[in-house]
């Protein structure tokens, strides 16, 4: 049976959140080794605040990076953020003051788009056989994954298994949303990844989440007031959905990994602590979901009719042009200001998910809006 740590910490303090940390560790019997090259994995979507909670919080890869120091480990800390640009990962550690702490603690501080690569070659994947992915994983002793409680529009619940995706470097991860657009495939591309590298320790900053449209600016802050620690980032991500709201096997990441062999079931995950914690979390408004249900011939006509479509908010747009490099499938031009082709749009969300100003909204077409309202009579 697998144990989850669930441990209070009502705000980020830093005496607070290490003894959190440490608490959660004791709880789930893992033992720091001492000496090592240990990867440290935040979750570090683009150019945010930490009072944005889109973000790990730079408080929490503090406390773990002095539980690290105490070993005397060499710390690294890596991400490839959703900006492509290069460059882009570098200024979003700056800004989510990772960098800062990755400078306190003399951490070799990583942004994947720059590093080399590995080639994987994987029979038993889902979606893609050949994975590139960054280096680093492969050459650290061990990997702690540091992902955020965070609702996301088309993965539901992004957690430990959806954080590794940041081990895909740069616009590798555009290239992966255009091969995988639906959410059956890019959860299991997830755990294509998932398998090849497995976290040895998984923390969550759950002190403050993200509910709503996440996992970027659409998203709100919500305080849950906890930190979420196990072994094992499938177990982690079954405890995390159930705290704000979801049964479990609503994430296909989770249902999926059963169906695949990579976990046993949901009734086997022990929770350590906190065993009745609950903070519901209002949920995304897309429903991509439903196209995966109906017969093909009819897919299109009613996946248009039914789908929450990405719109530009003029007044807010400040021609950055980032929606327009993120998007997998080049379907947005700038005619000055962003401009959407229908027919080439996958629904990914990349553009809404990594806009600095929140200026693309997403809108229920009025037919969901319609369902929705008969559902609740």
């Amino acid at each position: 049976m697998a144990q989850v740590s669930v441990v209070k910490c009502e705000r980020y303090d830093a005496e607070l959140i290490y003894r959190a940390i440490k608490k959660s560790l004791r709880n789930i019997g893992f033992r720091i080794p001492r000496n090592k090259k240990i990867l440290v994995k935040p979750n570090v979507l683009g150019q945010k605040k930490p009072e944005t909670a889109i973000t790990t919080h730079p408080a929490v890869i503090d406390a773990i990076c002095r539980i690290l120091k105490e070993g005397k480990n060499e710390i690294w800390i890596g991400d490839s953020s959703g900006i492509t640009d290069y460059g882009g990962t570098k200024k979003a550690f700056e800004v989510s003051g990772i960098a800062e702490i990755a400078g306190k603690y003399k951490a070799r501080l990583i942004a994947f788009e720059g590093s080399k690569k590995k080639e994987i070659i994987d029979n038993n994947a889902k979606v893609i056989k050949r994975l590139i992915l960054a280096k680093e994983p492969f050459e650290a002793d061990m990997i702690i994954n540091v992902p955020k409680l965070k609702t996301h529009m088309l993965t539901r619940f992004t957690g430990a298994v959806k954080n590794m995706f940041g081990c895909v470097p740069g616009g590798g991860k555009s290239k992966k949303h255009a091969i995988a657009p639906n959410e059956d495939m890019f959860c299991n591309l997830l755990l294509d990844i998932y398998q090849n590298i497995r976290p040895h320790l998984n923390i969550m900053d759950a002190v403050i989440g993200l509910e709503g449209d996440g996992p970027g600016s659409a998203g709100k802050p919500k305080k849950a007031g906890l930190i979420i620690a196990s072994k094992d980032g499938i177990a982690l991500d079954i405890a995390g959905s159930g705290i704000i709201g979801y049964n479990p096997l609503e994430i296909k990441t989770i249902r999926y990994a059963i169906e695949r062999g990579l976990f046993t079931n949901t009734d086997d995950v022990e929770i350590i602590g906190e065993k009745n914690a609950k903070v519901e979390f209002k949920k995304p408004t897309a429903k991509t979901r439903l196209a995966n249900k109906l017969p093909k011939p009819i897919v299109k006509f009613v996946f248009n009719a039914v789908s929450t479509k990405p719109y530009l908010r003029k007044e807010r747009c400040r021609r950055c042009r980032v929606c327009a490099k993120v998007c997998p499938v080049k379907a947005i031009t700038l005619e000055p200001y962003p401009k959407f082709n229908r027919k080439k749009c996958v629904l990914c969300y990349c553009c809404h998910e990594n806009c600095h100003y929140n200026a693309i909204e997403l809108r229920k077409p009025l037919a969901m809006k319609l369902i929705e309202k008969l559902r609740k009579k």
